[in-house]
């Protein structure tokens, strides 16, 4: 018969007072847990016996091969459970492909290295998971090391052919050619070959090289459609992909620019707006070999509800006479990804408009309305969605009470000298948001290679680790106590400034 698929959490829970211990009534799953207790012998023969009654005889033979190997080298390790947690997950995702199975059994050198990725979360086992292609990242010899250079996925890309292919099978390989660098920069972090902030770097790098890849094969799409070349256009990143600080998730934050045009050239116009969304389609469609990137266009100028794009005066009319606090602010992480004419104004347009004051009063203004949470009504799912934003988990650090949000408010602040009169007290609070920022950034790189979209309410342990090795932590409940802490002091701090601003 055909197996029934799993629906388990991404990763183990850790404690049994977890929420996330109701899981089907699966004997392996306990047994899992137990594994000190049963032993190896006991756990091959609980593995061999589920996937049993579910597989044909034809591959039996093999999985059970990948299974009496495997199993060994993760009982080597004390996270053993999450690691046979996570190769159950494994199993249930390949065991309809044949040829994965065969993969595995013909490359049993890699098992080592793939015990690693079981021992680390459930997100990079789902990547792995996907594509066979992906066992040659772990192979001892493995020749594509990362070099710190975009040259290094710019030549990956450039190896599609973006002549003969039609647009599905364009889709599918861009997919495939970044799950697999992605998936060779996660690896690189697990393995210890580079640390969190190359980590970063390299899927800055990822997302530029893919960037560039989509553009071209969209402005050769357009130009052969309508046999026109369209040059004068710009493309802004704002945010993470502006400043070359990617996690393994991270949204491209885009805005796209376009040259005013005659009233006579609505035509032009309007292959201008068929490129931007062609661009976006390639960047973020979802396919058979799933999606690169979630492309986030709601900082211009129309919001999220009107033209994906605007013109150059568009632009320069709302920055200047139209836009909010918050919406200069994010001009100060902004990055020109095109070369053109426009692109070189726009870039001395971002120039200006960076070099002009902002008003503290507004800043705090719209600070403070941010924080009104208004509660939904009927929604169970919103209703528990608001409660998540009240009692966030530990770990998280982006739009949360003290998070880096306010950390990026105090940065503004800070930079006012008219706000303080103690030099010293503000330096010491500058050195503070510094160390604070940093450890923020960190925490959220690791939490985003631990789940995709819903989160547990614990890392795995392997996790914990890595982050209480970046940051130099003595253990988890020292971790934990500097984050909260952390966030109290934000939090402190900012509410002392912006009661200053209304009290002035």
């Amino acid at each position: 018969m055909l197996h029934e698929k799993l629906f388990i959490p991404i990763n183990l829970a850790l404690n049994n007072n977890d929420h996330d211990l109701n899981y089907p009534n699966n004997n392996l799953i306990q047994q899992i847990k137990n594994s000190n207790k049963f032993g190896i012998s006991s756990t091959i023969i609980s593995f061999k016996k589920y996937f049993n009654k579910h597989i044909s005889g034809v591959i039996t033979k093999k999985l059970f091969y990948f299974i009496d190997e495997i199993i060994p080298i993760l009982f080597k390790s004390k996270q053993k459970e999450e690691g046979l947690y996570q190769l159950l997950r494994f199993i249930d995702k390949i065991i309809s492909n044949f040829s994965y199975i065969e993969a595995l059994k013909e490359n049993n050198f890699v098992f080592q290295n793939l015990a690693k990725v079981f021992l680390f979360s459930g997100y990079v086992t789902n990547i792995i998971a996907q594509d066979k292609k992906i066992l040659d990242v772990l192979q001892p010899e493995y020749a594509l090391r990362l070099n710190g250079n975009i040259s290094f996925y710019k030549n990956i890309f450039d190896k599609i052919d973006k002549v003969n292919l039609d647009e599905e099978d364009i889709l599918d390989r861009l997919r495939r050619n970044h799950r697999f660098l992605k998936f060779q920069i996660l690896f690189a972090f697990i393995n210890n070959e580079i640390d969190i902030k190359r980590t970063s770097n390299e899927f800055s790098l990822l997302a530029q090289a893919t960037f560039n890849a989509c553009l071209t094969i969209a402005e050769t799409q357009i130009s052969n459609k309508h046999n026109v070349d369209c040059h004068e256009y710009s493309v802004i990143a704002y945010g993470r992909f502006a400043t070359f600080s990617m996690t393994s998730n991270s949204d491209l934050d885009l805005v796209f620019i376009y040259e005013d045009l005659p009233k006579n050239q609505t035509l032009k116009k309007g292959i201008y707006i068929e490129l931007f969304r062609q661009l976006i389609k390639l960047l973020s469609a979802k396919t058979s070999e799933g999606f690169m990137y979630e492309v986030d266009t709601k900082l211009r100028p129309s919001g999220k509800t009107g033209p994906v794009a605007c013109t150059y005066n568009n632009f320069k009319e709302f920055h200047e006479n139209k836009s909010f606090a918050w919406e200069k602010l994010a001009l100060n992480k902004t990055r020109v990804l095109t070369e053109s004419k426009l692109s070189l104004r726009v870039y001395d347009l971002l120039k200006h408009l960076n070099s002009k004051p902002i008003s503290t009063i507004k800043v705090a203004d719209e600070v403070n309305r941010m924080r009104i949470y208004k509660k939904p009504k009927t929604d169970i799912d919103n209703e528990q969605a608001f409660k998540n934003t009240l009692s966030p988990k530990w770990f998280e650090t982006k739009y949360v009470v003290g998070g880096q949000r306010e950390i990026e408010y105090l940065n503004f602040f800070y930079k006012i000298d008219s706000i303080f009169k103690d030099k010293y007290e503000v330096d010491q609070k500058i050195l503070f948001n510094d160390k604070i920022e940093k450890l923020f950034f960190k925490l959220d790189q690791i939490v985003n290679i631990c789940f995709e979209d819903e989160k547990q309410d614990f890392l795995p342990s392997n996790a914990i680790l890595k982050i209480i090795k970046e940051t130099n932590e003595k253990d988890l409940g020292s971790l934990k106590v500097t984050v909260n802490l952390g966030k109290k002091e934000v939090r402190k701090n900012l509410n002392q400034i912006l009661a200053s601003i209304q009290n002035s």
